[in-house]
């Protein structure tokens, strides 16, 4: 698993505990802690060194749902020198630089998400140790002294919440050798680019706007680069990051630059790039039939002209999102002999529906509309008049009036 698709699942987790108040939250379901599963959690507020011993030694996963404060003794014990295990701390509140040094023992991922606060010396100490990435997603301001401690860190990657990333705050950060993941950070200046372009590693600067200034400067930066919670790049961007000599990470819900859409396409983690996605243009539908990057999951909006690129792929075409056809879509995607699986279709009434039927019902792919829900009469004989169309069994439809 290459670091990118590794950090995705990482963050996805992350993002789904700190998406919600801790006291939302009610005792289970408990899925942002259950990855990789196998997972325990413990729900106590308290917990001894005896029991973090005997908890550390038994579960690779280990969630300490509502303990709020670690001291050095329990931080001791929940050291295992287990490579790739995950201790996870979702609200957390204190933590000294005793317990912060023990902890960092630990080699595994370390997910401090509850934390709001770091100190120099607690920072120090979570890096003391060499291991995997230290998340601390709840921390939304650090001072220079830290960001200081923090490039001195052992660790292989540190996430951070901070939402603004000043000049000063990234020179010091560019000095980690780490690679360095902001979750919350809105905007980048020239100058804070100009900084962390000095950065050897893995920047993922999360949902960070940022201009064709700050685009041309990063090009500079020696690692891969993300930005992997922006939905749309500013105009002009998109064209600047495909010339970026490493990997790019976007998951954006459109592209518009088929210099851009052929090198997230030909990287490894392709099926990334695309899984986001809610439209896509000709020019780009081109470019995913050339490179055949993953599934479209999110596509909800298509037009007859990139429908047309699109059904020109030779492989089955699965659309989950979509959930309207016109008649000149689907006669553009059905005018082929792969399948069309258009499992986001869940109703078909009224008279555009008659007429995307006749279209489906004399193209030659076969379509798959097994969750079609709501359908009118007229429209069901007409699409029962083609054998490969393969709709829900008859109990599972709900048949309307033609309106």
């Amino acid at each position: 698993m290459s670091w990118l698709r590794f950090w995705f699942k990482s963050w996805v987790v992350a993002l789904l505990m700190v998406a919600q108040p801790h006291e939302s939250r009610s005792a289970e379901p408990f899925e942002p802690y259950m990855w990789p599963e196998g997972g325990f959690i413990y729900p106590e507020a308290t917990i001894t060194p005896g029991k973090a011993r005997e908890l550390a030694r038994r579960h690779f996963v280990l969630t300490l749902l509502n303990v709020k404060e670690l001291s050095a003794d329990v931080a001791r014990n929940l050291v295992t020198r287990q490579e790739g295990t995950y201790l996870t701390f979702p609200t957390i509140e204190k933590i000294d630089a005793r317990a912060a040094t023990a902890i960092s023992r630990r080699p595994g991922f370390l997910r401090l998400w509850g934390l709001k606060t770091l100190s120099p010396d607690v920072a120090a100490g979570l890096g003391s140790h060499v291991g995997e990435t230290v998340e601390l997603t709840g921390v939304k301001q650090i001072s220079p002294e830290v960001a200081k401690a923090l490039a001195c860190s052992k660790r292989r990657a540190i996430l951070l919440g901070i939402t603004e990333l000043s000049a000063e705050i990234a020179t010091n950060l560019a000095e980690y050798h780490g690679n360095l993941w902001f979750d919350n950070v809105e905007t980048i200046s020239l100058e804070t680019a100009t900084a962390l372009s000095r950065h050897h590693g893995q920047l993922d600067l999360g949902k960070a706007r940022i201009s064709t200034d700050v685009a041309e400067t990063l090009l500079a930066h020696d690692g891969d680069l993300a930005l992997s919670r922006v939905k749309r790049l500013e105009p002009g961007v998109a064209d600047i990051l495909a010339k970026h000599k490493f990997e790019v990470f976007l998951m954006l819900e459109e592209i518009d630059s088929v210099a851009l859409a052929r090198k997230l396409f030909n990287q490894p983690d392709a099926s990334s790039s695309v899984c986001n996605l809610r439209t896509i243009s000709p020019q780009i539908a081109r470019e995913v039939v050339r490179f055949r990057p993953g599934h479209l999951d999110a596509l909800d909006s298509l037009s007859p002209e990139s429908a047309v690129e699109l059904a020109r792929c030779e492989d089955d075409i699965v659309l989950l999102a979509l959930n309207n056809l016109s008649p000149e879509v689907a006669r553009a995607l059905t005018e082929r002999t792969p399948a069309v699986y258009l499992k986001g279709i869940k109703s078909l009434e009224g008279a555009e529906a008659a007429r995307v039927a006749e279209v489906l019902a004399s193209t030659p792919a076969p379509v798959y509309l097994e969750f079609l829900e709501r359908v009118s009469p007229e429209v069901l004989a007409v699409l029962r008049k083609k054998p490969t169309i393969k709709l829900p069994p008859a109990e599972k439809l709900s048949i309307v009036p033609t309106k």
